[in-house]
């Protein structure tokens, strides 16, 4: 169910009347309800995944902090993805058939998860709290490595193969991406190392626990939450108030024309220059790099407005993710703009247990390499988004080690061209890596940067450019308005009239904009 679809404009109403009426265990009871049936409708096998990460992640947070669950109460849950495969085999869906791979996968899990819980508690205390952090961060790695990377790997290590002349004769599985396992792994993963260095209490009952884990508005692009900000808020009941509808519908409408008008629209020029195949001269190159950075800033920032708008209305705050990442002056400074979250989850998780700037620079350096490439595998298992990992931290490395790149990055006190300068040089920096980000493959990459010395005028490239300036602008314009605000979605400060034909022209934008709507992109990470 996507945030445009007409089911989530019936779906989300619903939610929150019901939710206001509820008192806060039967609140639970609907968001975990709720959270399923909106993964559910596009995937129900999948549901299976997410009960597992549930069930790893709640009892392991409870024993890290020594608080030892009964045999019969582990088992139980553990067996629960399996019996839901079971029910997918049996109640009629369109989501796929749900193959013996799959009951294989959920009865060994139905066995080695209790009885690795019921080991790890015959060892010492302190052993045992770092076994069971290995147990959930080991179990949410594993997920990941087998659902999103086992292909990319296998047919690398081939290809490897075949090229020193030995034909291994593999036949690999098809492994189809579940939606979302990127991030509430990810958020899996924080709540056991927070819970184990004393940042977050664990969850009180493992309903609370599922309903945060699988919270709707977020589950399936973020905001990365930690246990801290999102769980305490399921803990304790929101009161009512206006306010809560006031931000939430703002926030919706601001999402909904950041990606119905700006992104969906700069799209058909973005994947004609990377995925048409057509011969390109260099202004084409450029405005697809251009159009697909507005598309990919609309799309993604779009979806985490929309999420913070729905999670609002239900008196629930969200993480802010971006906050005008096209107008940072260096490479440190774009990544504490953009997708924020998973930023500061690379940074406090990987970044910094590696030994971060402690160590001396060669080691510093080497920190923020693996970091870097580890962002960018993320993203996608294609040696593209690898190649992209490792543009940001070459441009980390030199705006280190050339000391005026750092002045322009690091120096508040910049006026006029110094200023807008640095602004315009990384944004060019930028856009170079989106190209590396959006091309299909190596071989796309290559035609791309070929198509840079191709100055060629016989491709008329004049309406397109005002194709890209009508869906741009007021984007541009938007958070010219916002930019001295610590939210770039927020608009108070700007008189109440002036705000008024804001959201008109917004509203009125988007539902022209409402032909035909486009999946996410960050839904296939």
């Amino acid at each position: 169910m996507s945030f445009l679809s007409w089911q989530y404009a019936f779906f989300l109403p619903l939610v929150v009347v019901l939710y206001w009426a509820l008192g806060l265990r039967a609140r639970m009871v609907l968001l975990l309800v709720a959270s399923y049936v909106f993964y559910g409708m596009w995937d129900v096998r999948f549901l299976a995944l997410l009960m597992g990460s549930t069930c790893v992640d709640y009892f392991c947070g409870r024993a890290i902090v020594g608080e030892r669950s009964s045999t019969w109460r582990v088992v139980g849950t553990a067996v629960l993805p399996l019996a839901w495969l079971w029910a997918c085999r049996l109640i009629p869906h369109g989501a796929g058939e749900v193959r013996t791979a799959m009951f294989e996968f959920g009865a060994v899990f139905a066995v080695l998860f209790p009885l690795g819980y019921l080991l790890l508690w015959r060892i010492p205390e302190a052993q045992r709290r770092k076994g069971f952090l290995l147990l959930s961060i080991g179990s949410n790695l594993a997920v990941l490595g087998i659902f999103k990377y086992f292909g990319f790997f296998a047919t690398s290590l081939m290809a490897l193969l075949q090229r020193a002349g030995w034909e291994p004769g593999w036949v690999l599985p098809q492994v189809v991406l579940p939606v979302a396992v990127s991030f509430y792994t990810f958020q899996s993963i924080a709540y056991a190392v927070d819970v184990y260095h004393g940042k977050a209490k664990p969850a009180n009952d493992l309903l609370t626990f599922g309903a945060y884990l699988a919270f709707f508005p977020q589950l399936v692009a973020g905001p990365i939450e930690r246990p801290a900000h999102l769980l305490t808020q399921f803990q304790h009941a929101a009161k009512w108030h206006w306010g809560h509808v006031h931000a939430g519908l703002r926030l919706l409408l601001i999402g909904a024309f950041k990606k119905a008008f700006v992104a969906d629209h700069c799209a058909i020029l973005a994947n004609y220059v990377f995925e048409s195949g057509a011969s390109l001269n260099a202004p084409w190159a450029i405005l697809g790099v251009l159009a697909f950075a507005f598309q990919i800033y609309g799309d993604f920032s779009g979806y985490t407005d929309m999420a913070r708008g729905s999670a609002r209305l239900l008196g629930i705050e969200l993480s802010q993710n971006f906050r005008l990442p096209y107008a940072s002056r260096g490479p440190s400074d774009f990544w504490q703009r953009w997708h924020i979250t998973l930023s500061r989850w690379f940074r406090d998780y990987v970044y910094i247990p590696l030994g971060g700037n402690r160590c001396g620079s060669f080691l510093t350096l080497r920190n923020l390499w693996v970091t870097m490439l580890l962002a960018g595998l993320w993203h996608g298992a294609n040696w593209t988004f690898v190649l992209w990992g490792g543009y940001h931290a070459a441009l980390l490395t030199i705006y280190r080690l050339v000391p005026w790149l750092g002045r322009l990055e690091t120096d508040a006190g910049q006026r006029g061209f110094a200023r807008y300068g640095s602004v315009a040089l990384m944004f060019c920096l930028t856009l170079v890596g989106w190209a590396i980000f959006r091309a299909p493959g190596l071989a796309g990459l290559g035609a791309w940067f070929a198509a840079l010395g191709n100055f060629n005028a016989t491709l008329p490239w004049l309406k397109p450019a005002g194709w890209l300036a009508v869906h741009a602008v007021p984007l541009l314009l938007l958070q010219w308005a916002t930019r001295k605000q610590q939210d770039e979605s927020e608009l108070d400060h700007l008189p109440w009239p002036v705000r008024g034909v804001v959201f008109l022209l917004m509203f009125v934008l988007f539902a022209s904009a409402l032909s035909g709507e486009q999946e996410f992109i960050y839904f296939q990470f």
